[in-house]
């Protein structure tokens, strides 16, 4: 992990997700926020990166972007902080859900599906640079 002066690099390996980013992400309620608080349409899925836990605890140093949660018949959405930040030249957010069974994973959004638009697959090894 870097920490140069301006630009803070997480670096993680891709792994299969639960396949809950896709459902939460085709949402009405969280495409509208995303695009309203971060500036895009997000594909409904996320990439997955197990990144170490030191790498989530800096993220909790950052100022994060806030998306709320919702309810909806009966049952309540949570919200989510999120990071603006980039993966090669495809800019988009790491999302952490306020509500998340993952403990060593980081979540990606970006406006493409990243696995084909920049030919990865699993168990590849990225770097995801911060935006300020």
């Amino acid at each position: 992990m870097a920490m140069g002066s301006k630009h803070t690099i997480l670096d993680g390996c891709i792994v299969r997700g639960l396949g809950e980013g896709a459902f939460f992400m085709s949402m009405h309620h969280y495409q509208k926020e995303i695009k309203k608080k971060l500036g895009f349409k997000a594909y409904p899925g996320t990439l997955n990166l197990k990144v170490n836990k030191k790498q989530i605890d800096l993220l909790k140093k950052i100022n994060s972007i806030t998306i709320v949660g919702f309810k909806k018949d009966n049952k309540t959405f949570g919200g989510a902080d999120c990071y603006k930040a980039k993966i090669k030249s495809i800019n988009g957010s790491i999302i952490v859900p306020h509500l998340t069974k993952h403990k060593d994973v980081i979540e990606f959004i970006a406006p493409v599906h990243l696995k084909s638009e920049l030919k990865l697959k699993d168990g590849d090894r990225i770097k995801v640079e911060l935006i300020k």
